[in-house]
């Protein structure tokens, strides 16, 4: 008798651990994957292409870089202390080391032609 009581508890207890993981875990995820496949058939543009701005802009250039390709650029520009900075300081020290840069050379390039 009491072996039959305890399969039949057994029995019981794996139903409810399925019936546990279908409301816990099954339902939950099926709820997820309906909601990101109406969120996704909403969005069915595809972002523009990069235009003229991205090639002119400086700091959308650099925003496009990793933190190796910034730190090579703030070497070429002679930035001290570049490789202890994190990414968005390091931009903002590009951007106006460059602006700096063409707005010397704009002034050295005036001066030449106006001697000539």
């Amino acid at each position: 008798m009491k072996n039959n009581f305890e399969k039949n508890l057994e029995k019981a207890r794996i139903n409810l651990y399925n019936v546990l993981a279908i409301l816990i875990v099954i339902i939950p995820e099926y709820f997820a994957e309906l909601i990101y496949s109406i969120e996704a058939s909403q969005h069915k543009r595809i972002l523009p292409n990069e235009g003229d701005a991205w090639q002119k802009e400086t700091e959308l250039i650099l925003s496009k870089m990793n933190i190796y390709e910034l730190r090579l650029m703030a070497k070429r520009l002679c930035i001290h202390g570049y490789s202890n900075e994190n990414r968005n300081s390091l931009i903002r020290r590009i951007n106006k080391k460059s602006k700096k840069r063409i707005k010397w050379k704009s002034l050295k390039i005036g001066n030449i032609s106006k001697t000539l």
